[in-house]
Formats: structure tokens, sequence, C-alpha cells
């Protein structure tokens, strides 16, 4: 082999060399998602701040609905805690957010990563059953060989009792109600349903899909 056609092997391998780590991350990203939602229905609280979120970042957060954002890892130990409390006094307590429709940018470097999910999502009692469906917008990052989540936001566009529809329904509920836990900032970008449904741009706020970084 010339010196030429070697120089074309070596840049062909290192090319899908690169290729390949890009589509494991994505799968590790898909994986780590898959996680926090089993966790979050199967009510293992205690394990997903440890098993999920960035350890080595003091920027970490967690938002959903109108909860505010809740920042540092013990926060979110906090948060997690009050949903512990939550399934012990409430019978038949549950939360299902799926993360369906993933669209994520892993930046040039692979250690970062960008994403929008949608969520089509219940809760429940033994009393009440709600829907709550919108999109997630959600960061990581690559601690070591590991994805980690850093930033996340559930902003639904409706959360209502199942049995009004999301139309008709004038209050769209509050997370706030059983979380004990103060936030650090006031919600971002949340805007129910029952307050948007007049306005030509139900999204305004909402951020554009995630651009290659």
């Amino acid at each position: 082999m010339d010196r030429e056609s070697d120089t074309e092997c070596r840049a062909e391998l290192e090319r899908l060399a690169a290729r390949v780590c890009y589509l494991e991350d994505l799968r590790a990203i898909e994986k780590l998602q898959a996680k926090y939602a089993h966790y979050l229905f199967t009510q293992r609280y205690g394990r997903i701040v440890d098993e999920c979120f960035a350890r080595q970042s003091e920027d970490v957060t967690l938002e959903f609905s109108d909860s505010g954002v809740y920042r540092g890892r013990e926060k979110l130990r906090a948060v997690y805690r009050d949903f512990e409390a939550a399934r012990v006094r409430i019978p038949g307590f549950f939360i299902l957010h799926m993360a369906v429709n993933p669209y994520i940018e892993v930046a040039r470097d692979g250690r970062s990563a960008h994403s929008h999910w949608l969520s089509p999502g219940a809760v429940g009692s033994s009393s009440s059953a709600g829907w709550v469906w919108g999109p997630y917008y959600i960061d990581y990052v690559k601690e070591g060989d590991e994805w980690r989540i850093l930033h996340t936001n559930l902003a639904p566009l409706f959360r209502n009792r199942y049995e009004v529809s999301w139309a008709e329904a004038k209050d769209h509920g509050t997370v706030r109600r059983w979380l004990t836990v103060q936030p650090d900032a006031g919600s971002t970008i949340y805007r129910p349903y029952s307050e948007v449904k007049g306005e030509p741009d139900l999204f305004r706020n909402h951020p554009d899909l995630p651009e290659p970084f």
C-alpha cells in the first residue's frame, strides 16, 4: 500500500470510529432517559439523583410544570424525598412520564448533548386520574465514559383531570401542592393550556430543536 492509500485508509477508519462513537453516545443517552422514566414510574426515587444526574457540576437543575427551578444535587434529593412522601401519603400515587420522539444533538467534542423529547404521560391516585402531555427539554453531560442528566425541564402543554378535556379544563393544576422544598427560581417556559388556548402561538416561549454545536 502506497503512502497516499495508507493515509486515506487511516482517515476512513478514523471517520468510522467517530461515527460508531457518536451512535453509541446516542444509544447511551436514550438508555439513560429510559432509566430515569423507569425509576420515576416505579417509585425508586432514592436512586434517581445518584444514578441519573450529573455528579461533577454545581449547575445541575430540575424543572417540571410549575415547580420552578431546583438547582444542585441536594435540592434535587429534597424534591424526590417529597415524591416519596407523596407516595406514602396518597393511596395509589403514581407518575408516568414517557420520553418519545427523541431529537438529540451531541457536541463535536462528545462531552455534552442537547435534546428535545415528547412526553405523553399520566398521573394518578386511588381517587383521581390525570393527563400530563408535553415536551421535555434536556441537556446531558458525559462524565468519564458515562452520560448524565445536567438540566431537565418538562413543560407540558396540559395537565388536567382525565374526565375533563384539556380544552374545557379551567385549571390545569399545580405540582406545588405536594412539594415542600422551595425552588431556586420561578418556572421558565411552562404555560398551561387553560392560559394560552386563545393565543395564536401556543409555544412562543419554547426553544427550537437543538442545533449542532
